[in-house]
């Protein structure tokens, strides 16, 4: 598969991330469209019962110094996606979400050449709230593919179907306050990103968080068309992150202490903030 179709692998699933990506540096594009293709691959096989051959990508990942247990983590929780009937708690949430989407946080940080083992556990958040967002975006279409990510706990026993709009909506505004959480944590990541790669993470950040405040804007669309944000509210929100990069680059940046509770759900998972 040449450059291009890794390229368009991105485009064509996240225009969102691919947006953010052409931001970055020429020589890290390539492998950043690699290790998402290798991500988006494996997970069209598992849903969409697809045939690709990820092993010549795995292979490559591997040779940019990702761990193993990173993709191993990754690879577990897509498949745990295969008669998934249901999320239990936060707690399990948050699992899933560090599986599927943190450790393509942690992937990246080997992709950027992010050498500060600190900066791992802001990826991870990243990761987590940017899948918290695609959740509360795509209620209704993993429903309709038999699929409920929305935590038992907080359905109290109900079925998605059986639901007030105003209930599906509170449990909905909980968890895009809960990934605002990891957002505001993520950001005091972006000191460790070298400089040239810093606003596009930055940006991509975000892109992703206003999709979630876009939904609690605009509570009545939610139930009648997929959230996304327009092209002009990506210009909007580019304009937005260039003020706020650029009083990021003038101004001393203290690297803040990670909160650990953020990844009391994580015990024993690969890169964490826990007690040892």
């Amino acid at each position: 598969m040449m450059r291009r179709s890794f390229e368009h692998v991105l485009k064509s699933n996240s225009k969102t991330f691919y947006i953010a990506s052409k931001l970055l540096p020429k020589y890290i594009r390539n492998d950043v469209f690699k290790v998402y293709s290798f991500c988006r691959l494996y997970d069209d096989n598992v849903d969409l019962d697809r045939q690709d051959d990820t092993n010549d990508l795995e292979e490559y990942i591997l040779k940019l110094g990702i761990d193993g247990s990173v993709i191993r983590e990754l690879k577990n929780g897509i498949n745990s996606d295969i008669n998934r009937s249901g999320i239990d708690d936060i707690d399990d949430l948050l699992k899933y979400s560090y599986k599927v989407a943190g450790c393509v946080g942690l992937m990246m940080c080997d992709v950027l050449s992010i050498k500060d083992s600190l900066a791992r556990y802001y990826a991870i958040d990243l990761g987590i709230a940017m899948q918290l967002t695609n959740i509360c975006r795509d209620v209704f279409i993993d429903y309709r593919d038999g699929r409920i990510y929305l935590p038992s706990t907080l359905l109290s026993g109900n079925e998605i179907s059986t639901m007030t709009d105003d209930e599906i909506l509170k449990v909905v505004t909980k968890l895009i306050k809960l990934a605002d959480e990891y957002y505001n944590s993520a950001l005091n990541g972006i000191v460790y990103i070298p400089i040239r790669s810093r606003f596009s993470i930055l940006y991509a950040l975000r892109l992703y968080q206003a999709i979630g405040h876009k939904i609690l804007r605009h509570k009545d669309k939610y139930f009648k068309e997929k959230i996304n944000t327009t092209f002009f509210e990506k210009i909007s929100v580019f304009i937005k992150t260039s003020f706020e990069f650029s009083s990021m680059f003038f101004r001393l940046s203290a690297k803040r202490k990670h909160n650990k509770n953020l990844h009391k759900s994580l015990h024993g998972l690969p890169y964490v903030n826990e007690a040892v």
